[in-house]
């Protein structure tokens, strides 16, 4: 499950008025002047002025550095941070019903990414109300800017801390960074609609973390471009992919280490990488399409959306040789008298590299083509249950994600009987009348947990008979029309 809104520092708003075409190298020097003069302001310690003036420069300055215009006024709301938990459980009840949540929750728990007694709900409310300082809604069009009732006696900030905007004492170059980064959703928002399209994939988690990732890398290329005074948008666009993914890579393994506050450093593995994700690999998956195309790549990219957490991970999956995943259809699946489904989902390949990290990890979910589970609970026996069925690239890939599931399964559920060698393709184990199934059939992997033996039989073969077709590329009818020539910029002045 991802958050819906996104999260960083960011003060906007006033009247925007009717765009016209203008000069950019008049745009620049007024945007800058901008800045300048809240430098000045925040030297004063006249912060809330500063970051008025911080606004109105990157109104002016980010249009032409990211290559599309504001449409119209971003509105703007103050929120006392004691009730900011409140806004965060609002928005999350917003989202979904709390069936729907429930199910993500459970479904997250049978996997073992989350222990048995954790309350999620209660987890993201307290991280994102300790560490946000605002944050744009796109249901609503609005920017939420956090007011401090009093200073927040913190440490330094850490890199994660800095991505959600935290501080604890005024930064001129954190802020103005920032608020470009929320003014660059405000401006995808505007020229694509960012809350249609996660409308449209909000059944699919692995989709809705794709999605995310081209929101929030486009948002952070944009903020680096932002801090490199890059303007006109044409040296961030050239910064080779590679080196950021390189450093990123180097960046994963000192993740635990890298800030946030008490909540987020206790939280688990799953809840910290699917936080940071969409910010590092969205940003290596939106620097890949601009290296080639510009910000003309990252407009293509909203018409026409990924459709996988492995595409973000693997861009030539998107851009060169698209590998579209194979969508599942369970069918009917007849788990018996007392029993109840709560929710169908995907977890991805992203997920699954989390999950089967002590178990083979990347290597293990790289061959992913597609999956689909289902939870079930049968309340009066205060049991739940798991079928999922997965589709791999190869027989090859399939056998050894059978390997590294069977392994995670071991841990996860004590008592289970060793697992035999060599693997057989049916590795069928039962404990306290309840089984626990990891059958390979070529490429087609089902795993069945928690259900009597004489039901699981019918729902290893019910979920084998799973249908399977291609995802076809979605197209987002509510991305922007082309934009004015290069030479040309949208004057977007309050």
């Amino acid at each position: 499950m991802t958050p819906v809104a996104f999260l960083l520092l960011a003060i906007v708003n006033a009247d925007l008025p009717a765009a016209r075409i203008e000069d950019p190298v008049v745009v620049i020097r007024e945007g800058v002047g901008l800045l300048g003069e809240g430098d000045r302001l925040a030297d004063k310690g006249e912060y809330t002025e500063a970051v008025i003036r911080y606004k109105r420069g990157m109104e002016r300055l980010l249009p032409g550095l990211r290559k599309i215009p504001f449409k119209h006024e971003v509105k703007r709301d103050v929120t006392r941070r004691e009730n900011m938990k409140e806004m965060i459980l609002k928005d999350i009840d917003q989202s979904m019903t709390p069936e729907e949540f429930r199910a993500n929750e459970v479904a997250m728990k049978l996997f073992g990414l989350l222990p048995a007694d954790f309350k999620l709900r209660d987890m993201l409310a307290q991280i994102y109300s300790e560490e946000v300082a605002a944050f744009y809604d796109p249901k609503t069009k609005t920017m939420h800017l956090i007011e401090e009732q009093k200073p927040r006696e913190k440490p330094r900030p850490g890199f994660f801390e800095r991505l959600l905007g935290a501080r604890n004492e005024f930064d001129k170059d954190e802020n103005k960074t920032v608020i470009a980064h929320e003014l660059t959703h405000a401006l995808a928002d505007q020229n694509f609609d960012i809350d249609a399209m996660q409308e449209a994939v909000k059944k699919d988690d692995d989709q809705t973390l794709a999605l995310q990732a081209l929101i929030e890398g486009e948002a952070t290329l944009a903020m680096f471009g932002a801090s490199m005074n890059d303007w006109t948008g044409e040296a961030i666009t050239r910064l080779p992919a590679r080196n950021l993914e390189s450093t990123f890579n180097l960046l994963s393994a000192f993740l635990p280490m890298m800030g946030g506050g008490k909540t987020l450093r206790s939280a688990p593995p799953i809840l910290v990488e699917s936080m940071v994700f969409p910010y590092l690999r969205g940003m290596v998956f939106c620097a890949e399409l601009t290296n080639r195309r510009g910000w003309a790549g990252v407009d293509e990219a909203y018409t026409t959306p990924p459709l996988s957490t492995e595409q973000i991970l693997h861009p030539e999956k998107y851009r060169d040789k698209p590998d579209s995943p194979m969508v599942i259809d369970l069918g009917k699946l007849t788990p018996g008298t007392g029993w109840k489904e709560l929710g169908r989902n995907v977890l991805g390949e992203m997920q699954l590299a989390v999950l089967l990290r002590k178990d083979g990890g990347k290597p293990a979910a790289a061959g992913w083509d597609g999956d689909r589970y289902a939870t079930f609970e049968h309340a009066a026996q205060k049991r739940f249950g798991l079928v999922w069925y997965s589709t791999w690239d190869s027989e090859e890939d399939a056998r050894e994600f059978q390997r590294a599931y069977a392994r995670n399964q071991s841990s996860k559920i004590d008592g289970l009987a060793p697992i035999p060698r060599p693997l057989p393709e049916s590795l069928w184990r039962d404990l306290n009348d309840r089984s626990y199934v990891v059958e390979r059939r070529g490429s087609d992997v089902v795993v069945i947990e928690g259900f009597t033996p004489a039901v699981t039989a019918t729902l290893v073969q019910q979920a084998f008979a799973a249908t399977r077709s291609e995802a076809k590329p979605r197209t987002n009818p509510h991305a922007a029309k082309p934009q004015p020539k290069e030479n040309e910029r949208v004057r977007t002045e309050p």
